[in-house]
């Protein structure tokens, strides 16, 4: 089935929702550790420790937030619902995460620990609630590899322009609303954080308000934790995903977490850190808006590959260009820039093979779930952050650092080697891990992508035949002659004829039973004229199936007119509530008609009690 194109308005909306994202994240992971230790005053080993907890506990957390995800059924989809709701409330939890509680409620240390532990694993929990959905879109916007690629570009870049927004200008904000406006550094943060946040919350509205999901796929059941459990094991090119973006996240936060104390301390020029980023930030920009280009000429291996390889250039370069009075400024810089558009190749593509996971999970296992694949973005993303900042964090005090003062030799050596030689060994381990053992490129990916092709246009039509009477009929299903005089006993066995033609499993049988009589103590489903249309619909059922009973003695199932029903037409549906809706209608049309009645009381041949109904739904439909 064809797919309607995206339009600017949505990726212009998306983008933004890219923007404002960013813009509070980055505020928090560029911030944060800084905020902590020289602003409220935590030991770095303290902050590093809660990092970690933090993320072990999202480890467990992530992957349910998928699972609630690729649960949710509402008029909006199931992603933008999400996002909305996660944007109000982690906005709330950021601002209270920089609402210093030594400053403004008077706290002793302790517990000003206690308080920013808890909202920072708060703001990790509220976090996964907006960022999950999101990056899920990813895959609904098109199955198009073409397509996908310009919508994970578009994010990537615009993310980045959130970001770099507040890495080259917080700082300078930070200082003007605070210290700048005659108040302390503890006010700048609170202050730049609301308005960080209101932006935030602006970006996701028009977001949310303006996209759409594309990719149509057929009605499936919930996704049940076990079954949650399986999607993530067996899916083996997401777990190549998983630790391939765990890895290359912590080598580029063992870089990102200490990159304000590499300035201060390093190169002795906190200075020059606005232009280093705003620098950085353009080569970003050129990596991202060539992407698809490079992708085109060569292949999505190749820039992956690339990337890497642009990463351990810069890493190095920047540790070789030295420490300070005798640092190469200009050297650290390019040097910055290089790896600048190796992070960027990379993020765009580790997110473009994730989507394709997704893909990948669903012709392997027959199961769609873009959130649950994607919350492992979210949860690698968060917990290769805090692994890096708990390895900063410990690295830091073992190599003596002491804030607001200049560091020894070996502290600035020890903060070297982290940022630079350990982060370039984890890139090249990443590096020889994704050449051995994924396999999402080439003739593979695109014979996969036919054959899923094929699988959901032919289920979208098997859907489609759920909604026609006749596609429920079943020799095995009429009963020409039924004994039955209770309505409990009739039911049973119009029930049982179900599981016969293996549409029900004989282990629900009695579970679906108690459905259908659920839905009797609702409401008569009496019609008239001695005709009755017990129903239900449920996962349970495996197709939509039609069993027909002519009764020797008549049921009461209090139909208006109060004659009892000789008739009686049990539809056990698929949990799909407007097929359920449409054939009962059908059903209903057809009944209606005297001449019909008449010819499907009179009939006592089964296969002749089919071919009846189904020309009489072809006559009236």
């Amino acid at each position: 089935m064809a797919e309607s194109p995206v339009t600017l308005k949505e990726k212009v909306s998306f983008g933004l929702g890219a923007v404002g994202k960013d813009l509070s994240y980055w505020a928090m992971a560029g911030y944060l550790m800084l905020y902590f230790t020289d602003v409220v005053g935590l030991s770095a080993a303290f902050v590093g420790v809660i990092f970690l907890i933090a993320r072990l506990w999202d480890a467990f957390n992530d992957p349910f937030m998928g699972w609630i995800v690729d649960n949710t059924k509402s008029r909006w989809g199931k992603f933008r619902p999400w996002i909305l709701i996660g944007t109000l409330v982690n906005s709330v939890v950021a601002v209270f995460m920089f609402t210093n509680p030594i400053h403004f409620f008077d706290f002793s240390m302790g517990q000003a620990m206690v308080y920013c532990a808890i909202f920072y694993i708060l703001w990790g929990m509220t976090y996964t609630i907006i960022d999950i959905p999101y990056w899920s879109f990813i895959p609904a916007f098109s199955t198009d590899s073409k397509v996908r690629d310009i919508m994970s570009v578009i994010p990537r870049t615009c993310a980045m322009i959130g970001g770099q927004f507040v890495v080259i200008f917080g700082l300078t904000m930070i200082g003007w609303l605070g210290e700048g406006a005659g108040l302390t550094a503890s006010d700048g943060f609170f202050r730049y954080m609301l308005m960080i946040n209101i932006a935030f919350i602006v970006t996701e509205i028009i977001c949310v308000r303006n996209i759409r999901e594309h990719v149509q796929t057929p009605l499936r059941q919930k996704i049940t934790v076990k079954g949650m459990v399986q999607l993530l094991v067996k899916n083996d090119q997401l777990l190549v995903i998983i630790i391939l973006t765990v890895i290359q996240q912590v080598a580029q936060n063992l870089v990102n977490g200490a990159i304000l104390y590499y300035f201060k301390y390093v190169l002795i020029n906190e200075d020059v850190y606005p232009y280093f980023m705003a620098a950085g930030a353009i080569f970003q920009f050129i990596a991202f808006i060539s992407f698809p280009y490079l992708v085109q000429f060569s292949s999505r291996k190749v820039v992956y590959i690339s990337a890497a390889l642009l990463m351990v250039a810069g890493y190095m370069g920047m540790f070789f260009s030295g420490s300070g009075e005798s640092a190469s400024v200009w050297m650290a810089g390019a040097s910055f820039c290089i790896a600048s558009m190796g992070v960027a190749l990379s993020l765009v593509a580790t997110t473009v093979m994730l989507a394709d996971t997704v893909d990948y999970g669903e012709y392997k296992l027959g199961t769609r779930s873009e959130s649950i694949v994607f919350s492992m973005q979210t949860m690698t993303v968060k917990f290769g952050s805090a692994f890096a900042g708990f390895l900063s964090g410990l690295t830091l005090t073992l190599v003596g650092y002491v804030p607001n003062v200049a560091q020894t030799e070996e502290t600035i050596f020890g903060l070297r080697m982290v940022m630079f030689v350990a982060s370039t060994v984890v890139l090249l381990v990443m590096l020889v891990l994704y050449i051995k053992y994924y396999k999402l490129n080439g003739d593979f990916y695109k014979n996969m992508l036919s054959a899923l092709q094929s699988s959901r246009d032919q289920a979208i039509a098997n859907k489609a035949s759920t909604r026609f009477v006749r596609a429920a009929l079943h020799v095995r299903t009429m009963m020409v002659e039924c004994d039955a005089t209770t309505k409990q006993s009739l039911l049973a066995q119009m029930v049982s004829k179900v599981v016969t033609v293996e549409n029900l499993d004989a282990k629900d049988e009695k579970a679906f039973l108690d459905a259908i009589m659920a839905r009797e103590e609702v409401g008569p489903t009496g019609i008239a004229d001695g005709i009755a249309i017990p129903h239900a619909k449920s996962d349970l059922i495996k197709n939509t199936t039609l069993v027909i009973a002519k009764l020797k003695t008549p049921i009461d199932f209090n139909a208006p007119d109060g004659k009892p029903c000789d008739l009686v037409c049990l539809l056990a549906s698929v949990n799909d509530g407007n097929a359920h809706l449409n054939v009962i209608g059908r059903l209903g049309l057809i009944l209606d008609d005297a001449d019909n009645q008449a010819a499907i009381r009179g009939c006592t041949d089964p296969y002749q009690l089919v071919e009846i109904i189904s020309q009489a739904e072809k006559k009236f439909l």
